[in-house]
């Protein structure tokens, strides 16, 4: 027996001989089983179905300078770091946790020696201008960063490297010797060898391809705004749909700011919505990110300057008067860790254990006192005299500089307050950046400096505190020379295994604890406001604030319900 649905007729017909009452009755039941059947639907998109990023939506970055160099060679200022980062890719790249991984790269194979690292590339890798990316860019890169003429700010990761191309996709690096942080060489941005390989080195840093440049990553440039003289003052880059995974977010617009002040406004006024600033309330319709960074902050010795730091108890009482808590909330906000170590928090190689973050100050005087450095009854100071020769006795009085940045200007009158109280008087010297570290550090012309020191993404110690490294353009600006210390940091360089680099850093950091050539402070978060519909950034820990943008291509504001069974 065959049965079939009634016809339209055939229900206006039923419909009709109804009742009024029947009419209403029926109204009534077919509405309650519409809805029930819309929640019933609901109910099982909820339980079956998963939300997924969609396509589309942007965001406005907000980011203090102006870009000069876009180019992973040249590129010095924030601005430039900032905006390298999303438009050119690496073989490897931050993941965001504190490590590394793949980025151009497939996979890569490290020989047992150590000396030998193979790369091989993804598939379907292309430029910003549809060309593929091949093995020959990288080499070409590389060759390019080992050119003293082009004066690329990463020539000495890459000294003594030989590079060889296997075949389009495949690449080796042959070190001269073990070195265990070469993994961080690789994640440097890789240029298009068929836009650069015509340039003459003199012409290097002056052509358009530094501000409008061509690369390989998630985003590329798809209008610039200037102003009537020329200044950008605003990038807006576009989805770029050849790189894998293409990212989720359509656009992202840059914008620039001359000021840390006028960049809080701009957050503040809803004219950005992301950026990193100092501002005491969330503003509306973001939220606030608290990044790890593996930087720490300190005032290091210069005792080939000032003579009385070659005093250990000098040093050691300087250590115990120091409140950092009180420094990380007023200077800080409380946004930074507290540490006596020269390696950062949070990272693999700290070692907790040898933490001593102490602030005494009758402890600190008593130091002092037990060394035989007191204040002179016959004068009307404060200030505690060290003896200089056999007979003579000076005024512990030496200048502290520091960058012209709210930050370490705070930290610097803290720092001076709190080591008057044992008697010791700090002049603070500040300088514009450039001036500090072209005119102060570059020639070690300071008695104490309150300074930072990034470590990156492999927590590599060597280059702040080897000996070979006490000049420019070496980073070790206590002017530390410890020939244990060295042997430690050599041996870690040449260690491929990650347990047996810790124990060596372990004992570095005994060491460190023991000799005071620095004052170590404190280890700051980067913060970072975003918008609060913002899905898909997952940042803990970061190497260089430019890495906010590792994952930008899994960022996300749109959503999608995909049914369980069609989800990947």
């Amino acid at each position: 027996m065959r049965y079939t649905l009634p016809s339209r007729k055939e229900w206006q017909t039923l419909f009709d001989n109804l009742s009024k009452a029947e009419r209403v009755l029926f109204i009534g039941l077919f509405l309650t089983a519409w809805t029930a059947g819309v929640f019933v639907l609901i109910g099982l998109d909820s339980d079956y179905s998963t939300k997924l990023p969609a396509p589309g939506g942007s965001i406005t970055e907000g980011i203090v300078g102006t870009p000069r160099f876009i180019n992973p060679l040249l590129a010095i200022s924030e601005a430039d770091r900032d905006l390298t980062r999303i438009i050119f890719s690496g073989l490897m790249k931050a993941d965001g946790r504190g490590g590394l991984e793949p980025q151009l790269a497939d996979n890569f194979v490290i020989s047992e020696d150590g000396l030998t690292y193979t790369f091989t590339l993804k598939e379907h890798l292309y430029w910003h201008d549809n060309v593929p990316v091949t093995a020959d860019d990288i080499a070409f890169t590389i060759e390019l960063t080992k050119n003293p003429k082009i004066r690329s700010i990463k020539l000495a990761q890459w000294e003594g490297t030989e590079v060889k191309v296997i075949d389009e996709k495949t690449i080796q690096f042959i070190l001269q010797r073990p070195f265990s942080p070469f993994l961080e060489n690789t994640t440097l941005g890789i240029m298009p060898k068929h836009l650069w390989e015509n340039i003459p080195a003199e012409q290097f840093a002056l052509i358009d391809l530094n501000t409008e440049p061509i690369g390989s990553g998630p985003f590329f440039i798809e209008s610039i705004s200037r102003t009537g003289t020329g200044i950008i003052t605003k990038y807006t880059l576009e989805r770029f749909n050849r790189f894998v995974p293409r990212a989720h977010l359509k656009r992202v617009i840059v914008r620039f700011y001359q000021t840390d002040i006028e960049l809080e406004k701009a957050l503040e006024g809803g004219i950005v919505d992301a950026g990193s600033a100092d501002i005491n309330k969330v503003p509306k319709g973001l939220k606030r990110l608290d990044v790890n960074l593996p930087l720490i902050v300190g005032v290091f010795f210069n005792q080939d300057q000032y003579t009385p730091f070659k005093n250990a108890s000098l040093r050691e009482a300087l250590h115990v008067a120091t409140d950092r808590e009180r420094i990380i909330e007023s200077a800080r906000g409380g946004n930074a860790v507290a540490t006596s170590l020269p390696i950062p928090p949070g990272t693999f190689a700290h070692a907790g254990s040898l933490e001593n973050t102490e602030y005494n100050v009758e402890r600190a005087r008593q130091i002092l006192t037990d060394a035989g450095i007191t204040d002179s009854e016959e004068d009307e100071d404060s200030i505690v005299e060290i003896k200089v020769s056999k007979t003579e006795y000076a005024p512990v009085r030496f200048k502290l500089a520091t960058p012209e940045n709210p930050e370490f200007v705070r930290t610097a009158e803290l720092i001076k307050s709190m080591w008057a109280e044992i008697g010791v008087e700090v002049t603070i010297e500040r300088f514009e950046q450039g001036d500090l570290e072209q005119s102060i550090i570059r020639t070690r012309d300071y008695d104490a400096l309150l300074f930072g020191q990034v470590y990156g993404y492999e927590t590599d110690p060597y280059g702040f505190w080897h000996t070979s490294q006490s000049k420019h353009p070496g980073s070790n600006i206590a002017l530390y020379a410890n020939t244990k210390v060295d042997s430690l940091l050599d041996a870690a360089h040449k260690a491929i295994s990650r347990d047996r680099r810790e124990e060596l850093y372990t004992f570095f950091q005994e060491a460190i604890s023991e000799d005071r050539p620095a004052v170590i402070l404190y280890s700051p978060s980067y913060v970072y406001y975003v918008p609060v519909g913002l899905l898909g950034i997952d940042l803990r820990q970061i190497p260089f604030p430019q890495e906010r943008f590792t994952d930008i291509e899994h960022w996300y504001i749109h959503t999608k319900n995909v049914w369980n069974i069609f989800a990947p």
